[in-house]
């Protein structure tokens, strides 16, 4: 599933690149443990069955990986180890997850990436002021066309997860190029504890300096001490995580502008821009 977010007319007003200078005064997102998590999970990261098929579960939750509420599932894109696109299989919705199947048809390393985008803002009509939700695609429908947008903010959220298929092989993704996305500079799949993955984060595809990262592994529900680990990008967009247990990791960015008093609220043709991104990976005993 491959389609785009907004429709070419609406995308050229309102995707507007983040300029270096810009990007690196950004005020970043907070991000806590505490806070609401979305993800995508599959059963395995390694797979090794005849059939190829990986099974794939959607959700947000405060426990990181214990299903309270299905994640919307908009575009999903599934890269293969030769850059081809895939389609998801057998789709479901439930009360607490959304769930879909991926058959890998050849032997490497796939990512898998959902993305979504919405905007928020107000609008003023003569004399009244309005607060709204919207997306790229609605936006026309949503707000008068005689109104006066006086805040815009755009947000791009993606969720990342990756799966190999016998050998891993090599792992070098392109960026897909909207929002912040989470680029793997090793194995991303066939992880013990002791080792280490170097990433780079880019936004619109570039690399994203001095971003705050969190890395948080499974079972935050039975224990007292999180365990968060706080990362931060250097100039080339670049950290390397060190996978100290086995288990199942949660890994999160945020960046972007932020609205406030005497801020820029943003407007329709340059909306403020915010990004978000999380991964997830599976780390087996050695």
């Amino acid at each position: 599933m491959n389609q785009t977010i907004a429709s070419p007319a609406i995308a050229s007003r309102l995707i507007v690149r983040l300029a270096p200078l810009a990007l690196a005064a950004a005020t970043l997102l907070p991000l806590s443990a505490s806070a609401h998590m979305l993800w995508l999970l599959p059963n395995s990261a390694n797979v090794t069955s005849r059939d190829g098929v990986v099974s794939v579960d959607a959700a947000v939750s405060e426990d990181l990986f214990n299903f309270e509420r299905g994640l919307k599932l908009e575009t999903l894109r599934i890269t293969g180890p030769n850059g081809q696109s895939l389609e998801a299989e057998n789709r479901s919705t439930a009360r607490h997850r959304e769930s879909f199947d991926v058959k890998l048809p050849e032997d490497g390393t796939y990512r898998i990436s959902n993305l979504s985008q919405s905007l928020m803002g107000s609008y003023k009509q003569g004399t009244e002021t309005k607060r709204f939700r919207s997306t790229p695609a609605t936006l026309a429908k949503d707000v008068p066309a005689d109104a006066e947008i006086t805040s815009l903010t755009l947000m791009t959220n993606r969720q990342q997860t990756f799966v190999s298929k016998e050998e891993p092989g090599k792992v070098q993704f392109a960026p897909e190029g909207q929002g912040l996305e989470l680029l793997p500079l090793g194995q991303a799949t066939d992880l013990s504890h002791g080792d280490t993955t170097k990433f780079r984060l880019v936004l619109d595809g570039k690399p994203a300096a001095d971003v705050a990262v969190k890395v948080l592994r499974e079972g935050n529900r039975y224990r007292y001490k999180l365990g968060e680990v706080s990362l931060k990008t250097d100039a080339q967009g670049e950290f390397t995580v060190a996978w100290s247990e086995p288990g199942r990791y949660w890994i999160g960015a945020n960046a972007g502008a932020r609205g406030g008093p005497g801020a820029a609220g943003g407007t329709r043709e340059a909306p403020l821009q915010r990004a978000s991104v999380s991964a997830t990976f599976e780390v087996l005993p050695k």
